[in-house]
């Protein structure tokens, strides 16, 4: 994630990136190859989207504030799904619950946002946030992801007392094993709305990039990157091939998923 954010709201000359809209500390690519500014993760389109769990869609309204209202809602799951723990019933996140929080995400944000996209990049990207109040935001001595625990990070953006995070890294395969069960528990394709507010399914990309979700989430962000990266030259080029590499690897985890593709996708978006 921290690549794909780089590539498409960073700037990788300098290895900068704002964790929100524009910042004076991070400057436009050199001569402003992407545009006049850099614009930060909060920048509608290229990484960030549609059904976050906390945020507003874009077209709806503030993506990039905790929303109180989405996140009470959220906990509707928990107290439907929840398992039970020593804050009382109901308090403990599981998968089902996180399954729920999506659904609805995705149900909600479909019917009120006209230009509702959730395209496989975006797809990828919020099912792994998702799947962080599991493996990531869940208690490392007893791995338990209560709804103390999960109030104090998402809603008082604060470290909650007594948490120790997991005595080993949360992995990619590790995190990915809970992005792999919501998407067998949620049917929904890749795809956006169309002109009369219908979601439909976006088209296959080629091979063999259709040979699984992850390759095809993989080719949809490279279209979101701005294809002048490639011709770049010196520490600026090294970096995007860094960054790039880091991005094939993830791929490349998956059965098939065997051919890297640089950005091609537009500047100044």
């Amino acid at each position: 994630m921290a690549a794909n954010n780089m590539l498409t709201r960073g700037n990788p000359f300098i290895n900068k990136l704002s964790i929100g809209g524009v910042s004076p500390l991070v400057p436009p690519l050199p001569g402003k190859i992407d545009g006049p500014e850099t614009g930060g993760i909060a920048k509608h389109g290229r990484f960030e989207g549609d059904a976050s769990m906390t945020r507003a869609d874009a077209f709806i309204g503030d993506n990039r504030d905790f929303q109180d209202i989405l996140y009470d809602l959220d906990l509707l799951q928990l107290g439907k799904f929840g398992d039970d723990g020593p804050d009382g019933e109901s308090t403990v996140f599981n998968i089902e619950t996180v399954i729920g929080i999506k659904k609805q995400n995705i149900m909600m944000d479909q019917a009120a946002n006209p230009e509702f996209q959730f395209a496989a990049r975006r797809m990828f990207g919020a099912y792994n946030e998702a799947a962080f109040i599991l493996n990531v935001f869940a208690n490392g001595t007893t791995k338990e992801a209560t709804l103390p625990i999960i109030g104090s990070f998402f809603r008082n953006q604060t470290f909650p007392p007594n948490w120790f995070r997991p005595a080993s890294p949360v992995t990619g395969p590790a995190n990915g094993a809970t992005v792999s069960e919501l998407m067998a528990a949620i049917p929904t394709p890749p795809g956006r709305n169309d002109a009369q507010g219908v979601f439909v399914a976006d088209p296959a990309p080629p091979p063999p990039f259709n040979s699984s979700f992850n390759c095809f989430a993989y080719w949809d962000q490279a279209g979101n990157i701005p294809g002048v990266l490639v011709n770049t030259t010196g520490i600026f080029k090294k970096n995007v091939e860094l960054l790039t590499g880091i991005q094939f690897t993830v791929a490349s985890g998956t059965v098939g998923c065997d051919q890297q593709v640089l950005p091609f996708g537009p500047a100044d978006v």
